[in-house]
């Protein structure tokens, strides 16, 4: 126990992650009147640090509004790039891409986009700044939680320097895997994938045109993304044992490997970032509400990167938690309670399913060389190519904009 004298405090709401999600949480839930604390196990320095590993994320239309409607949008939007056409390509037993190939565009759509990139650093730092300036959120940063327990009608939370914290609900955003699903005793279920996505940045020769490509190959996919600058975020997935030895190599020759792969997509190519490995496997946590607890982002599911799909979904989470306890707390209801938290485990429980099973098959299909496979992608590439409605509808399906959607994800206030 710390010497010094222990101390209390009650709020409203406390998160255990101070990433994207539980931050973006955090703002939601001040801008309309809760206090919220904020824990988070990094530094205030590493938070801030301006060190970049190559992450970058898409974000779909929904996750735009939603940035939108906390005036975070208009703070990135210069280091944001527009993505207006896709090119999907399957590879054949060469590990090499080929011509059979599923392209997509935003006129498909009808919209100025498919889908935006921005780079962690800089969506990260607005963020923050954000968080500082909030007077209802109480950020904690260095803490580590040792213990959490329900008490009554609260939660009650212990620090490492004795601090303790009272509140109606803890959610967690504390990533994959969850300290705080595990203190909570949620289980979950999944399985690791055996492979490993390498990660990092290119500066390229060639002008990128707001064009996406991810090549389907036999050991898994290669996404190269368009970042601004006429750069280009790669993420390059293939089994573990041979992501390893890739990582191994020196940058002139990892560049050999990975000039090699993009097929000449983009010209001469340089480095632009280090790169980083990062192992892959499917994680669905097996309830997403406990008593006086719930889970967001990463802590709910971890899921396979081919779709880019990861951090919106996350989004998404946070966008749903927050209508029904924001919508709670103006009825007078312990947003807390079971009946409230339900509301949001059922509203989430789909979506969350169907996007990480598309993500888990979608893998299985397209990472191999199997003969049968092959001919039926291409069957089903030429079927989508042929069918603007198929195509519209999946398009639609990434943006967020089906289903039973969440208000800030249509730019309205709860």
């Amino acid at each position: 126990m710390n010497s010094r004298k222990m101390t209390q405090e009650k709020t409203n709401v406390i998160i255990f992650g101070g990433e994207i999600v539980g931050s973006l949480l955090a703002l939601i839930l001040a801008e309309n009147g809760m206090r919220v604390v904020l824990i988070e196990k990094k530094s205030l320095e590493d938070l801030s640090s301006d060190y970049y590993d190559g992450r970058s994320y898409a974000l779909n239309a929904g996750t735009k509004n939603l940035l939108s409607f906390l005036d975070i949008w208009d703070e990135i939007r210069e280091k944001v790039q527009t993505v207006s056409k896709v090119l999907l390509q399957q590879g054949l037993e060469t590990s090499r891409p080929q011509p059979l190939e599923l392209k997509l565009s935003n006129y498909d759509i009808g919209t100025s986009s498919i889908f935006h990139m921005v780079e962690d650093r800089f969506l990260k730092n607005v963020i923050l700044k954000k968080i500082k300036k909030s007077t209802n959120i109480t950020h904690l940063t260095s803490k580590i939680v040792k213990s959490q327990r329900v008490k009554g009608s609260l939660i009650e939370i212990t620090l490492n320097d004795g601090f303790i914290l009272k509140s109606e609900i803890a959610i967690g955003a504390d990533g994959f895997p969850s300290r705080s699903a595990t203190r909570a005793k949620v289980r979950s279920s999944g399985w690791n994938y055996n492979q490993s996505s390498i990660v990092g940045v290119v500066r390229h020769e060639n002008n990128h045109e707001n064009q996406a490509i991810q090549f389907f190959l036999p050991a898994g996919p290669l996404a190269i993304l368009p970042l601004t600058g006429n750069r280009s975020c790669y993420v390059w997935t293939m089994d573990t044992k041979e992501a390893k030895l890739l990582n191994k190599l020196d940058g002139e020759q990892f560049l050999e490997k990975l000039t090699e792969v993009f097929n000449n997509f983009r010209g001469k190519l340089t480095l632009d970032t280090p790169k980083s490995i990062f192992p892959l496997s499917l994680a669905m946590a097996r309830s997403l509400v406990k008593e006086r607890f719930a889970l967001v982002g990463d802590s709910a599911h971890n899921i396979h990167p081919i779709a880019g799909q990861g951090l919106n979904l996350g989004i998404r989470d946070v966008a749903c938690l927050s209508e029904v306890l924001i919508l709670a707390s103006r009825n007078g209801e312990d947003i807390g309670g079971a009946v409230v938290l339900d509301r949001y485990s059922k509203w989430r429980h789909s979506d969350i399913l169907a996007l990480s099973l598309f993500t888990d098959v979608t893998n299985k299909i397209f990472s191999n060389d199997n003969a049968i496979l092959q001919i039926s992608r291409g069957l089903a590439f030429n079927l989508i190519n042929r069918s603007p409605i198929i195509k519209k509808y999946l398009m639609k399906e990434a943006s967020g904009s089906i289903g039973d959607v969440p208000k800030l994800l249509e730019g309205k206030e709860i």
